[in-house]
């Protein structure tokens, strides 16, 4: 076999046929690369490479284009209202919301979705309700998102205890052992809210969802900050039970920018009081 030609940008197609002719499993991911150059063409036409999936997905060009369509299709009004614009948006607010719970696998029995601007949006929804008090505890790990920490002031200013959890070197992982003697460590008939991150926004850690079991063994409230961890991976809210997930869409999918969602249990929700009432969540 002839060696391989050294890579040049003039004998770009000869170099990669080499490859592949030494390579034979390389075409076994042709799907993936059918896939780029049919959705995402502008990544090569402009010679880039994307690697923020952490801030946010990539659009894809046949997620616009049926977008524009649907707009370009249809009249749509004010979902609150009744008149037949307005309508119509209420059936496709509607029917998003079910996809959402059919595809985290939450029974709409249990969970409900509320549309809210970003993930930001959602955790202070939480914040803003949750009935912290005297006696009550809020545990944020210190690799949430800093968005996290903005309940940290609500819990703060109606007299929770704030606690954080963690992390250590050298995996960067939250200190299981800590855990463990903080989730005791609660008063008879309080409200605690233990908050982590399926996925650490920092450092990529993907800590252990049975986490959530535990905690709610020991009659927390658990928020799992799903925004870096659902782009690339299924959270299946049948198998796990957290009370809040927050999330963003932009994160996921790169368009449109402004809309997340709270995933919520409905014996959670319960317990939330609403500071104000006006527009703002759906």
């Amino acid at each position: 076999m002839n060696p391989a030609p050294d890579y040049t940008p003039q004998n770009r197609d000869a170099a990669f046929a080499a490859f592949r002719a030494s390579h034979p499993c390389y075409d076994s991911t042709r799907a993936l690369d059918d896939l780029r150059a049919r959705e995402y063409a502008r990544l090569d036409a402009l010679d880039q490479v994307y690697l923020d999936y952490t801030g946010s997905g990539l659009y894809a060009l046949s997620q616009l284009r049926q977008h524009m369509a649907l707009l370009e299709e249809g009249v749509f009004g004010n979902p609150h209202s009744k008149n037949p614009t307005s309508l119509a948006m209420t059936h496709l607010v509607e029917q998003a919301r079910e996809y959402v719970l059919r595809y985290f696998n939450a029974s709409p029995d249990e969970y409900v979705a509320i549309f809210t601007p970003n993930a930001s949006g959602s955790l202070k929804l939480v914040g803003e309700s949750y009935p912290f008090a005297p006696g009550g505890r809020f545990m944020p790990a210190y690799d949430n998102h800093n968005s996290v920490n903005g309940i940290r002031e609500f819990a703060r200013a109606r007299g929770a205890e704030v606690t954080y959890l963690p992390t250590l070197l050298p995996d960067l992982r939250l200190d299981a052992e800590m855990l463990i003697a903080e989730l005791d460590r609660t008063h008879p008939g309080s409200n605690n809210l233990f908050a982590y991150p399926a996925q650490s926004n920092f450092s990529g850690v993907q800590h252990s969802l049975e986490w959530i079991e535990k905690a709610h063994a020991k009659g927390w409230d658990v928020l799992l900050d799903a925004a870096a961890f659902v782009p690339t991976n299924r959270l299946d809210l049948s198998r796990w039970k957290p009370d809040f997930v927050p999330l963003s869409f932009y994160k996921m999918f790169g368009y449109p920018t402004g809309v997340g969602c709270l995933l919520a249990r409905k014996t959670a929700l319960r317990k939330l009081r609403r500071p104000w009432f006006a527009g703002g969540t759906i």
